[in-house]
C-alpha cells in the first residue's frame, strides 16, 4: 500500500502546527535545562541551603568569640582568663615554671 504524498497546500496547512510543536519543543527545553529552569532552580535551592548552613555556623562562632571578648573586655576583667589567654597565645611561662608542651 502505498502512501499519499504530500501536496503544497497539505503543508501549508500542517506548517502552523509543526511551528507551534516545535516553539513548544523550545520552550519545554529550556523551562527545564534553560539558565533560569528547573535544574538551576534547584541548585540555587541547594545553594541557599549550604549557605544557611554556613551563616548559622558562623553564627555560633562568632557567639564564641563574643563570649571570649566578653571575658576579657575591661569591665569584667577576669585575671585567671587573663592568665591562661597570655600563656597560651603568648607562651610565656613565669620564672622557676616548668612547661611541657604537647602536640595537638
Amino acid at each position: 500500500m502505498r502512501r499519499p504524498r504530500l501536496t503544497v497546500p497539505d503543508m501549508k496547512r500542517r506548517a502552523p502546527a509543526a511551528a507551534l510543536l516545535a516553539f513548544y519543543l523550545y520552550l519545554g527545553f529550556h523551562a527545564f535545562s534553560g539558565s533560569q529552569g528547573l535544574v538551576r532552580w534547584m541548585e540555587h535551592a541547594d545553594r541557599a541551603d549550604h549557605l544557611g548552613e554556613r551563616v548559622e555556623a558562623l553564627a555560633t562562632r562568632r557567639a564564641e568569640l563574643q563570649a571570649q571578648v566578653d571575658l576579657l573586655s575591661a569591665d569584667s576583667l577576669d585575671l585567671d582568663t587573663l592568665d591562661v589567654e597570655a600563656r597560651a597565645r603568648l607562651y610565656v611561662a613565669k620564672p622557676g615554671e616548668i612547661t611541657i608542651w604537647l602536640d595537638p
